[in-house]
């Protein structure tokens, strides 16, 4: 007998957190707001993420977890409940089981495979082109990412594709503390080469050389067991490593934040800039393909390989955020909210449902 309900792969609740496990949290919240009880959220025991597990009223099977727990546990438990339709929010889904949707952020680990390591690289170079066959809808980001899936896999067709952005909620900036002693440039990344961090701090440097070092730089975020080692980051008594912050922690320096640096070469949407934009905080930020498709007029776009001039990007910044960044920040935040992104997926589901049903 088929089962009607929609199951959800919530792996994700063992991650650390990241721009893409937010993305799945954030998603599954709202998605729970629609379907309620016909929304099954299914993980390994053992979750990290307890109180997100309990609001999402998350159902835990199987005896292990990571790789073997998605490819093999969870399409046996969905095969003897009746097959039901299976979404994923992380970039990996059960190749072995075809009624689901597959949500794919970016192609990083094609188009820059040196940030990872071999054993990563080697996994998803195998295992995705059978994922992408295998799946009844393709989910991703924005255009940019779009565009290197039809490079990368030419079989992908148009009408098996959808877009359900990032998005953001206005946060009660009367909940955080808009000043500080000393102000500071805020940057959130990994410790993944293609955040570029070395010229993020070369840059800083120099920018707070023009400014007569009032400035410090807090770097957010920590190191991943994924990414390609780098050189060790040369920090300075004005350069403040925070490591990984609480949500609370990282709103507060949202902020507080006198601007937020983003220099990237790669991504497939941006996230971190989002966030900061949501709190005012003028943003200075790499000028690649994907940041121009989202943030167009709201952001200070910059040569992330050139340190003078992301230094000088950086006081214009500081300076005047200006009227113009201002509307085009107030029209972001009402085209990218979890919302609006849950309401694209919900559409994608019900075409996979209508075209199953018939």
């Amino acid at each position: 007998m088929q089962n009607d309900k929609i199951y959800l792969n919530a792996r994700f609740l063992m991650q650390r957190l990241t721009g893409v496990q937010r993305f799945a949290i954030e998603i599954t919240k709202e998605l729970k707001k629609t379907y309620g009880e016909k929304l099954v959220v299914i993980a390994p025991k053992g979750i990290l993420h307890k109180q997100i597990g309990n609001q999402l009223e998350v159902v835990t099977v199987g005896q292990f977890s990571g790789y073997f727990w998605e490819q093999v546990e969870l399409p046996m438990y969905l095969k003897n409940n009746g097959r039901p339709l299976l979404v994923n929010l992380c970039n990996m889904a059960p190749v072995c089981y075809s009624n689901k949707i597959v949500t794919v952020h970016d192609l990083a680990f094609s188009d820059m495979s040196q940030n990872f390591n071999w054993k990563f690289r080697m996994t998803y170079q195998y295992l995705m082109p059978k994922l992408l066959r295998s799946t009844k809808k393709l989910i991703t980001v924005s255009n940019f990412s779009k565009s290197r899936l039809k490079y990368h896999y030419p079989f992908l067709k148009e009408e098996d594709m959808a877009i359900v952005p990032n998005g953001v909620e206005r946060p009660d900036n009367s909940r955080y503390i808009s000043e500080t002693e000393t102000p500071f440039i805020l940057s959130v990344a990994s410790s993944s080469m293609r955040k570029n961090l070395g010229k993020l701090i070369e840059a800083f440097q120099i920018f707070n050389n023009t400014q007569g070092g009032k400035y410090k730089l807090h770097l957010v975020g920590d190191k991943n067991r994924v990414f390609e080692k780098q050189k060790a980051l040369l920090l300075g008594p004005d350069i403040i490593a925070l490591g990984r912050l609480s949500d609370e922690e990282l709103h507060q320096n949202y902020e507080q934040a006198a601007a937020c640096l983003n220099l990237s070469l790669y991504e497939g949407f941006g996230l971190p800039i989002l966030e900061a934009l949501s709190h005012s905080t003028p943003v200075v930020c790499s000028d690649i393909e994907v940041h121009r498709e989202i943030f167009k007029n709201a952001v200070i776009f910059t040569d992330p390989q050139d340190a003078q001039a992301v230094a000088e990007s950086l006081v214009a910044a500081v300076s005047n955020q200006g009227t113009d960044r201002r509307l085009a920040i107030e029209d972001l935040l009402e085209k990218y909210t979890w919302k609006n992104s849950a309401r694209k997926l919900t559409e994608a589901i019900e075409q996979v449902q209508n075209q199953s049903s018939k």
